[in-house]
């Protein structure tokens, strides 16, 4: 993941996902969160590859945003204030980058400033959720192998991911994310050459590699987002 992409798109990261996508991205994130609620409702959740914080709005009790780009976090924290949350300070930091906590009510989110690979805590939750993540993992085997660490047994994985795939419809989205999005992104924010990435990132990754990185896990849901997305709900095994 080149961390300096997003630090420059944060500013403008939920409006451009939005246009790029034709709202497309937020029907997904619709669809994931009601699919995760059929297998569970609250508890301690992690999110990885957080962006902006978006996945709160699943509305667990205690989250966990995994995000490396300093300049997504401040987005995220301001967001999370500008909601009535507060911040708060931890007894002891002993992370070279300090963890954020945020709290409203009953409601505590920790920010943590790093990535899935690295990141370190000292629970075990009871979801961990990747939006438009996994293609970000500079390693995905070290990746996944982390978040399995951290969570508990009978808890659940959940992902949404654009997968290379050799259908018709899925070609011409690809197109448009090779040819279209870098125009508008350039145009928009200046990052033409940076949204290229995306549909080489989006080749680049295919279902089975998601599926062979989730051993020790029963697959409980899959299905398919517009030909190119896959969502994926896997329970760990006890």
């Amino acid at each position: 993941m080149d961390i300096k992409i997003y630090d420059k798109l944060a500013k403008k990261y939920d409006l451009a996902t939005k246009i790029v996508s034709f709202g497309i991205e937020e029907i997904w994130r619709w669809i994931f969160i009601k699919n995760i609620k059929k297998f569970i409702k609250n508890g301690t959740m992690l999110d990885v590859a957080s962006a902006t914080g978006e996945m709160a709005k699943l509305g667990f009790d205690k989250i966990y945003f995994v995000e490396p780009s300093n300049e997504m976090i401040k987005i995220m924290v301001e967001k999370f204030k500008k909601e009535g949350f507060r911040e708060e300070s931890f007894e002891v930091q002993f992370q070279e980058r300090p963890y954020i906590k945020l709290k409203k009510e009953k409601k505590e989110y920790i920010i943590l400033p790093t990535t899935a690979e690295d990141f370190e805590i000292n629970e075990q939750v009871d979801l961990i959720t990747a939006f438009m993540a996994v293609r970000n993992f500079d390693n995905l085997e070290k990746g996944m192998d982390n978040l399995k660490k951290y969570l508990r047994k009978g808890g659940y994985i959940a992902i949404v991911e654009m997968v290379k795939s050799n259908s018709l419809f899925a070609k011409i989205i690809l197109l448009y994310m090779n040819n279209i999005v870098p125009l508008i992104a350039g145009m928009l924010l200046g990052m033409k050459e940076e949204y290229k990435l995306l549909g080489k990132s989006i080749n680049s990754l295919e279902e089975e590699k998601i599926i062979n990185s989730l051993k020790g896990f029963s697959i409980v849901k899959k299905q398919k987002l517009l030909f190119i997305a896959t969502l994926i709900i896997a329970k760990k095994d006890e």
